[in-house]
């Protein structure tokens, strides 16, 4: 024998004499008494199936002609000189024998699950193995490493016992099996084999990924091969004091609870162990990510305190909102995102990579962004007045957002201003507005982030006033627009007639127009005052409309002498802007002498005959230009 556990057939009975020694000869195959000793088996426990054979009964009981009856316990029918049964089902059974001329005698056979025992065969270098029990259910365990029937070592029962280590020759595969049995039992429980490929040097393992879960909790992922026992040590804020964590096998991931990744970062690296000689053969190492991020006005940053060796670059990415993309920034850190919102959550994870696909995913933080930004002020509004009321239109800055909505306040006749209502969106229409309320405005914001904008300017529309004097003619006065932070470049007067026709336009630096040319066309006009911006992206203001219907002036004699002289020979009414006019004459006592709508002059007489010199009373329906409908009255003096 050359050493201890090395394989050699010559020599292999007198290890397995020297490893077994007498105290396991108790194990095998021995007989057992019933309780009042009349018989004996050879087994009275084992694994399913279990065969026992019943001997060594009464001298002369049990004959052809004596005849005894077997009863077994598990529901077979009982039998007359039955010797031999087979127990298929685990339990605990009575079996017993009847004697014809003494009675009956018993003894209790125990049946237990065949189970195939749990084992980890662990290879080692030079080609050497270990096999660690990891079973509970035997007293014993029976070790073949070759698996020829011939076992190394029967191993007492203990918690994950390891064996001494067994060199194979030849290197190769090999099938060790391992089966266990209990003392007092027969030998016949199953046995469980595992392959096993020698080695001459243990491979170095890898570590692939580290997914933190939660705050507690990472799944870590590994390659490892076949057959070989891993130790898994961790180094907690730091990547070179080490200690062992846990010890694995036959797995690839592992999941480990009860960290704290928000306040530690830590680092692992994974052994190939050689339990031959106690040593490891170690992979990278690779550690947590502690990351950190916080929100700054309009900006969120995102630091990993990581900087070890090997880390080839960091990816830190922004995975929510969903709604928006993903931010890849490599090879950053820290990485400032200001594409952010306010009162929006904000979640990131940065991926460490060590290269050849190596990555260490951090938890996700999030925060919610917010901003100190003051809104820009609602500075260019253009107000136009119409029949409704005053329309305020503005433009909004698209970096900020009101909400939920815009706050108009109004001062009327210059006093101070005061709230006056909230509405959504732009245009708004001030219903009630007048222009003898002397209305102005001022327009701000509370934007989303809950930050008042800054004070609005003035919102003025342009209040367009006028005066008609005796000689038709029209003064014009209006104020200056309020409401462009750039001004107005001028202004613009239009003049309409009664059909909305514009018949004048000029443009005016000053706020003043006396319109006194002679128009007999149209006796009724409309002013309006446009007010064009400097900005001429802006929307023009409008003002009030201004109507004056002009007079017709009606001029007619007090007397007439009706002498055919050509001078002051008729009555008539006459005046400006006249469409149709009605003339009638009546004497005193309001007999009609004369009527004409042709306003033909009367001549004096009626029905041909001259009316004596006097006092006649006269009347005139009028239409004019304006389409209004009046009449007139007075008295003549008829002189002859």
């Amino acid at each position: 024998m050359t050493g201890l556990g090395t394989y050699r057939r010559s020599a292999k009975p007198i290890l397995w004499m020297l490893l077994v020694g007498l105290s396991t000869l108790s194990a095998l195959a021995q007989p057992y008494t019933s309780r009042l000793g009349r018989f004996q088996v050879d087994q009275k426990k084992g694994c399913a199936p279990l065969t026992v054979t019943i001997t060594n009964l009464l001298a002369g009981e049990c004959t052809a002609g004596k005849p005894c009856t077997m009863t077994f316990g598990d529901n077979t029918p009982s039998q007359q000189l039955q010797f031999t049964h087979v127990y298929t089902t685990p339990g605990t059974y009575t079996l017993s024998i009847l004697y014809g001329s003494i009675g009956s005698d018993d003894i209790v056979i125990t049946v237990d699950q065949n189970v195939q025992p749990n084992f980890e065969i662990y290879s080692c270098s030079g080609n050497r193995a270990a096999i660690k029990v990891t079973d509970n259910n035997y007293d014993q365990y029976v070790i073949d490493f070759t698996n020829d029937g011939t076992p190394e070592f029967i191993l007492p029962f203990s918690n994950n016992i390891l064996t001494p280590s067994f060199t194979y020759v030849p290197a190769g595969t090999y099938t060790p099996s391992v089966r266990g049995r209990d003392l007092q039992s027969a030998d016949n429980c199953a046995a469980k084999v595992q392959s096993i490929t020698t080695l001459a040097t243990l491979p170095t393992p890898s570590l692939n990924k580290i997914t933190s879960v939660d705050a507690t909790k990472i799944d870590l992922e590994f390659t490892t091969a076949t057959n070989i026992l891993y130790r898994l040590e961790v180094a907690i804020n730091n990547a070179t004091t080490f200690q062992l964590f846990r010890t694995l096998y036959a797995t690839t991931t592992l999941t480990i609870s009860d960290l704290k990744l928000d306040e530690n970062y830590y680092c692992f690296r994974l052994g190939a162990f050689d339990p031959c000689t106690n040593t490891s053969t170690y992979s990278n190492i690779m550690c947590t990510n502690k990351l950190v991020v916080t929100a700054q006005s309009d900006q969120v940053t995102v630091t990993s305190n990581l900087a070890l060796t090997g880390i080839v670059n960091y990816t830190i990415e922004r995975v929510s909102p969903t709604a928006t993309p993903v931010t890849v920034i490599t090879a950053s850190n820290p990485f400032v995102d200001t594409d952010v919102e306010c009162r929006t959550d904000y979640c990131y994870r940065v991926t460490t990579n060590y290269g050849s696909g190596r990555t260490s995913i951090s938890l996700e933080k999030c925060v919610t962004a917010f901003s100190n930004a003051v809104p820009t002020a609602i500075d260019d509004v253009s107000a136009t007045v119409g029949p409704g009321g005053a329309s305020l239109e503005w433009v909004q800055d698209p970096l900020f957002i009101p909400a939920p909505g815009y706050n108009v306040q109004r001062s009327s006749g210059g006093g101070s201003y005061a709230f006056y209502t909230t509405v959504a969106v732009s245009p708004f229409t001030d219903n009630v507005y007048t222009t003898q309320g002397q209305y102005c405005y001022k327009i701000d914001y509370v934007d989303k982030c809950g930050i008042l904008s800054a004070p609005g300017g003035d919102v003025c529309p342009v209040q367009l006033n006028g005066t008609l004097d005796l000689s038709n003619a029209i003064s014009l006065t209006w104020s200056d627009y309020l409401g462009w932070k750039n001004g107005v470049k001028h202004y613009v007067l239009e003049k309409y007639n009664l059909q909305g026709v514009l018949i004048q336009s000029t443009t005016q630096t000053g706020t003043t127009f006396l319109d006194n040319a002679p128009d007999p066309d149209n006796q009724y006009v409309r002013y309006v005052v446009r007010a064009v911006p400097n900005d001429p992206a802006l929307p023009e203001g409008l003002s009030n409309e201004k109507v004056f219907i002009r007079s017709s002036n009606l001029y007619y004699p007090t007397a007439f002498t009706p002498n055919k002289d050509n001078l002051n020979d008729g009555f008539i009414v006459q005046g400006q802007y006249l469409v149709k006019i009605r003339l009638s004459v009546f004497d005193r006592w309001g007999v009609l002498l004369f009527s004409t709508e042709k306003n033909e002059p009367w001549d004096g007489s009626s029905n041909g005959k001259p009316m004596p010199p006097s006092t006649y009373i006269w009347k005139a329906d009028i239409t004019d230009k304006a389409g209004q409908n009046y009449s007139r009255e007075g008295t003549v003096a008829l002189i002859r």
